[in-house]
């Protein structure tokens, strides 16, 4: 039986908090659903007396609201139905919100609206997430389509919000992959890919655990760097084993069951290079997911799979109970009833598969994509396909299936119906639908027992320890307090350790008091502060970020890329521009080598740099396709004819120490250079590489997405791109611009234009003009935004300009538009798409406006 873990988890007795263990928990309402799964996290109700037809026009219609309508799959917690929808679609004001309705009749009672900012998701998208419930407070979290994540009370106030793209690096795509919050305790959990700062500036698919009270990170796990993909994996909470795990799809390709409370991974299981979006599903021991994407064993595509969740470590091998390959389950939560999984795929088709065997048993055609996961509730399905075919079905021994209802919608389908008292919930582009029999009184066979977690009482040794807050953004000067919190081996809270007996230690600015408050040293410079803790043999560390009140000034003279900056490091690199020019004029490969294996250097980070294909990163091939050889040097002694007198003018620089060509006919060319010694003793710059295709296209964030009331400025220059001798070098010339107050102000390269615009895909919040601009020259561009009221709205006046650098400032902007709702704060930030040839950056400026500006 599938463990309602994430439910019993709120009366567990060891809570991560100093308070009582035994405080009271409100009582949990066997009937609500307050997560897109429902309380069982499988899409399966317990519920009797539910309808087996209905219409859009009136049978079993208990009501109709397109002011609901929505992409996202909505929840009901006491007595109150939430949900994410568009606000103001396809105007000037659209936006996103939470909105809190009546669960009985639909009446909205309160909407929490925000601003939708520096995403590349289409307005279309808006809802992807779903909101989801915390039955102790009655609280609900949101992840909205740009990275806003918020904690909002019953009656819409907000508690708490953090900016996850401004503070953490989540990368949020076109396609609108948001992933889904999940409570555990006194943690709210979400994940996505996140490029970050310091050792977490390489991408990789992370999960975050905030204290759900304060928004306070508690804990961060990386899985495997460089994933291929940004998901939408629902997570599930389960006990395996008398273990409480946490189970999702990763962007990497693999499945992870990870400890709720610490973030510790127990095991993974690698299927494909690709995303994972299915949400997975537990059965006992056994974790079942799909993916529609290549097999890492063969190229095959799609498969649904059960895996052994009791084994840890690695089980790719070893975990696997079955996966039958060529189902397309991409997007579609798997639901067990008794022996059989049933599954809709990506083409609109619903499977039964035999539970034990993975043997198909039978399928039935939907429509043409399937997008919403299957309910289970009084013996039936309730399924829909994404064009608005809507169906019920029952099981059939013999056939898996048999249709019983069927209809059809005027409207897209992307949520999931869920089931609440009595009342099905089936959400639509165009309305929601609440679907019942009038007047039926709800009733509900009782939810099953839950699989218990292993006493703490049979282990209350500390075998983990956490320092929390793990990330913090401070100011100089500031102090924040630490906890120790202890765990024990199976991830469940043993205590608080007392500060007087932890060893702290900082590496960087600042000191740890006995009492574990931390107290930042005061000053102008950003900076980064790792503090270490270590009581009974336990270790742990928490990374903090200090940056200061504005005036800043970045000349990257040293040649390093602020540590402090999220998105950056790793898709920046810090060179010596003018050394850079020199070999352009001497030897154009020499300078395109300096800065691949400046790249090298800066991002592995090794002294020595090894470029072969004897592995899939095929590291020597992408070598050659940066410097625009990949075709011309078939075998090592071509590569070193050419490649050699580029070396050599680099370790005259010393740029490089040696280089030494190891390759053999068995494992083809094989290239090292060793780091040389020379420092940037030029104009330093820092430089958008277009060595990581995809980082090419990004943005980063400075500083506090409070900050407000400011401008910034920098020198930006795109190289020229001559790809024939009558091509126009500016053709495929980059974009690139600046981040203030969560908007963007770029110049656009190929279509010369200068653009100003807060949510990057949408039709109507921008305003662009004409500017011709050129290639191979430095440009100094100039941003800022301020805020008034206008017939009580807030409007913020974009204002941009772009000079020659050697020329004098104009007066005058060279663009300007207002944008109402206004985005009122935002961090500091830089934008660049290098796509195709790189952008260096100079002179960064961030200054406040006086009262007067």
């Amino acid at each position: 039986m599938l463990a309602r873990f994430w439910m019993f988890g709120l009366f567990a007795a060891a809570m991560l908090s100093l308070a009582s263990a035994d405080r009271p928990v409100s009582a949990q309402d066997p009937l609500d659903w307050p997560y897109w799964r429902g309380p069982e996290m499988n899409g399966i109700s317990r519920e009797k007396n539910l309808p087996a037809s209905w219409s859009p026009e009136g049978e079993n219609l208990l009501w109709k609201s397109e002011a609901l309508g929505t992409r996202s799959t909505p929840i009901v917690m006491r007595e109150k139905l939430y949900t994410l929808c568009r606000h103001n679609p396809a105007t000037l004001q659209e936006a996103e919100k939470v909105v809190c309705a009546d669960a009985e009749t639909g009446e909205i009672l309160w909407e929490h609206v925000f601003n939708v900012y520096l995403t590349d998701v289409p307005d279309t998208r808006v809802g992807w997430s779903s909101v989801v419930g915390d039955p102790e407070t009655g609280n609900v979290f949101a992840q909205g389509v740009c990275g806003y994540f918020i904690c909002l009370d019953g009656n819409g106030k907000l508690l708490w919000s953090r900016s996850m793209s401004e503070e953490f690096g989540l990368l949020t795509t076109y396609g609108g992959r948001t992933n889904l919050p999940v409570v555990h305790e006194n943690l709210v959990i979400i994940s996505g890919v996140v490029i970050g700062w310091g050792e977490m500036a390489r991408p990789a698919y992370r999960i975050i655990a905030f204290d759900k009270r304060n928004g306070e990170c508690v804990w961060f796990t990386s899985t495997r760097p460089m994933p291929e993909d940004t998901t939408y994996s629902g997570p599930v909470l389960t006990v395996i084993n008398g273990q409480a795990q946490y189970i999702v799809g990763s962007g990497d390709g693999s499945v992870y069951g990870l400890q709720p409370r610490t973030g510790k991974i127990i095991w993974n299981y690698d299927v494909s290079l690709r995303g994972l979006n299915t949400p997975p599903v537990v059965v006992n021991n056994m974790v079942l997911c799909g993916h529609s994407e290549e097999n890492l064993d063969s190229t095959k595509m799609g498969a649904l799979f059960a895996i052994d969740g009791s084994k840890p470590g690695n089980i790719t091998k070893s975990g696997e109970i079955w996966r039958t390959t060529e189902e397309f389950i991409g997007r579609t939560q798997p639901v067990v009833v008794e022996n059989r999984v049933y599954s809709i795929d990506d083409s609109g088709n619903f499977f039964v598969n035999d539970l034990k065997t993975g043997k198909i048993v039978g399928k039935q055609k939907l429509g043409t994509m399937g997008r919403g996961s299957p309910l289970y509730a009084d013996g039936k399905f309730y399924v829909a396909d994404a064009t608005g075919r809507c169906y019920i079905f029952a099981p059939d021994e013999a056939k898996g299936l048999k249709k019983v209802h069927q209809l059809r919608l005027d409207s897209e389908v992307n949520g999931s119906p869920i089931v609440s008292h009595g009342r099905i919930y089936l959400p639509a582009e165009g309305a929601m639908y609440c679907i019942g029999i009038k007047d039926a009184k709800p009733t509900a066979d009782p939810l099953p027992p839950v699989s218990p977690e292993t006493p703490l009482s049979a282990d209350q040794k500390a075998a983990q320890a956490l320092l929390v807050p793990v990330e913090a953004l401070m100011k100089p000067g500031q102090k924040q307090r630490y906890q120790v919190l202890l765990y024990n081996a199976n991830g469940q809270y043993v205590g608080a350790a007392d500060p007087t007996k932890v060893k702290f230690t900082v590496a960087g600015k600042g000191t740890v008091e006995p009492n574990g408050r931390y107290v930042s040293e005061a000053g102008n410079e950003p900076s980064a502060s790792i503090i270490s803790a270590e009581i009974d043999g336990l270790k742990t560390q928490a990374r903090i970020r200090l940056v200061p009140d504005l005036p800043w000034s970045f000349t990257f003279d040293d040649g390093i890329v602020p540590i402090t900056a999220i998105g950056m490091r790793y898709r920046h690199i810090g060179l010596d521009f003018d050394l850079y020019q020199s070999l352009k004029k001497a030897n154009l490969l020499a300078a395109r080598c300096y800065i691949a294996l400046t790249t090298q250097f800066t991002n592995v980070p090794a002294p020595v740099a090894k470029y072969d294909d004897t592995t899939p990163a095929q590291t020597w091939t992408g070598f050659k396709r940066y410097l625009g050889h990949l075709e011309d040097w078939t075998n090592q002694d071509e590569a070193k004819a050419a490649l050699d007198p580029a070396l050599k003018a680099l370790q005259d620089e010393g740029v490089i120490a040696k280089w030494e060509w190891t390759g053999t006919p068995q494992i083809g060319t094989q290239l090292q250079v060793t780091k040389g010694m020379r420092k940037v003793t030029g104009n330093g710059v820092m430089c958008k590489i277009s060595t990581i295709p995809k980082g090419t296209r990004s943005q980063g964030w400075l500083g506090h997405p409070g900050t407000s009331n400011y401008e910034i400025q920098a020198d930006m220059f795109a190289e020229g791109v001559v790809v024939s001798a009558a091509a126009d070098k500016n053709a495929k010339l980059a974009d690139m611009g600046l981040i203030c107050q969560r908007y963007r102000f770029d110049m656009q390269g190929a279509s010369q234009k200068l653009k100003l615009y807060s949510w990057i895909p949408h039709d109507q919040k921008y305003h662009d003009q004409p500017f011709n601009w050129t290639a191979d020259t430095w440009y100094t561009l100039k941003f800022r935004v301020t805020t008034s009221k206008k017939d009580d709205e807030d409007v913020a006046l974009l204002q941009g300009k772009v000079w020659n650098r050697v020329d004098a400032e104009p007066k005058e902007w060279s663009v300007e538009w207002t944008d109402s709702p206004a985005n009122l704060i935002g961090s500091p930030g830089l934008f660049g798409n290098a796509g195709n040839a790189e952008v260096f950056i100079d002179n960064v400026k961030v200054t406040p406006l006086s009262a007067g500006k």
